[in-house]
C-alpha cells in the first residue's frame, strides 16, 4: 500500500498528525480485510479513498458547527476522514447495515474523534424522521443514480444546504432526469466539477444539488421505491 508519507502527495490533503495518519491506513486495511472495500482497494487507499475525500472540503468547507450527513455510508467514505480533518463540524453516517456502522463507530472512537454519530436507518425512513431537513450538507459515494440520491439526501437538508455526489463523469441523460427530480424535490442541480483530488480516476466529478425550498412531505417515498421508480424515469416514460 501507498502510505502518506509516499510521493505524489495531494495538494489538498490536511496536515495530519503521524498517529492519525497511521490508524487511518490500519482502520482501511481492516475495512478491506471485512469486505467493505475491494482487495485491490488497499494499495491505492490514499490516491483513490482518502484524498478524494479530502478533495470535497475543497468544494465546500466544512464549517464549525454545521452538521454534514454521510447517506449510505459504507466504509466510512467521505464522511470519516473528512470528520477527522474537521473536528469542529458534526458528522452523521448513515448505512441500513449494522455491521459497517459498528466498524465506523469502533474507528471513530480509536481516532478519538467527538464529531461523528451513526444511524442504522434505512435513508426513506430517516428522511420521513425528525432528522428531516436538520443538515446543511449531505455527501453520496456509490449510493446510486442520481435521481435516487436526489430523492433520498435533499429532504434531509435545511433550505439552502447543498447534496455533493463525488462519482464518475454523469451522462447527458442522468444530468438531465436529475434536474427533474430536484424540480420535484425543491431543490436545483447547480453545478458539475472535477473533484481536484482524483490523480488515479481523471474522471472523477463531484455534481452539487442545491436545497432551494422546503420539499414536500412525499419525498421520500416508501422504502425501495426511489430506486425502483426513479423520479426523472418517471418523466422519461411520460414522453
Amino acid at each position: 500500500m501507498k502510505h502518506w508519507s509516499d510521493g505524489d502527495h495531494s495538494p489538498r490533503r490536511p496536515a495530519l498528525a503521524a498517529h492519525v495518519v497511521e490508524l487511518l491506513e490500519q482502520a482501511y486495511a481492516e475495512a478491506v480485510q471485512l469486505g467493505f472495500l475491494g482487495p485491490r482497494e488497499q494499495e491505492r487507499l490514499w490516491e483513490r479513498h482518502l484524498d478524494d475525500a479530502f478533495g470535497l472540503a475543497s468544494i465546500r468547507r466544512p464549517e464549525p458547527g454545521e452538521r454534514w450527513a454521510d447517506l449510505g455510508s459504507g466504509a466510512g467514505l467521505p464522511g470519516l476522514p473528512l470528520a477527522v480533518a474537521h473536528p469542529a463540524t458534526s458528522f452523521t453516517m448513515i448505512d441500513a447495515q449494522r455491521r459497517r456502522l459498528d466498524w465506523i463507530e469502533a474507528t471513530a472512537g480509536k481516532l478519538r474523534l467527538t464529531n461523528v454519530s451513526v444511524v442504522h436507518a434505512r435513508l426513506e425512513d430517516y428522511g420521513q424522521g425528525p432528522a428531516r431537513e436538520s443538515f446543511e450538507v449531505a455527501t453520496a459515494r456509490a449510493l446510486g443514480s442520481l435521481p435516487v440520491v436526489a430523492e433520498l439526501g435533499l429532504p434531509l437538508l435545511t433550505i439552502g444546504g447543498q447534496l455533493l455526489v463525488p462519482r464518475g463523469r454523469p451522462e447527458p441523460d442522468e444530468l438531465e432526469q436529475a434536474t427533474f427530480a430536484c424540480e420535484q424535490l425543491g431543490a436545483r442541480l447547480d453545478n458539475v466539477v472535477p473533484n481536484p483530488s482524483s490523480p488515479i480516476d481523471r474522471v472523477g466529478f463531484v455534481v452539487i444539488m442545491a436545497k432551494i425550498a422546503a420539499t414536500s412531505p412525499r419525498f421520500p417515498r416508501r422504502s425501495g421505491m426511489p430506486a425502483r421508480t426513479p423520479l426523472g424515469q418517471q418523466r422519461d416514460q411520460k414522453r
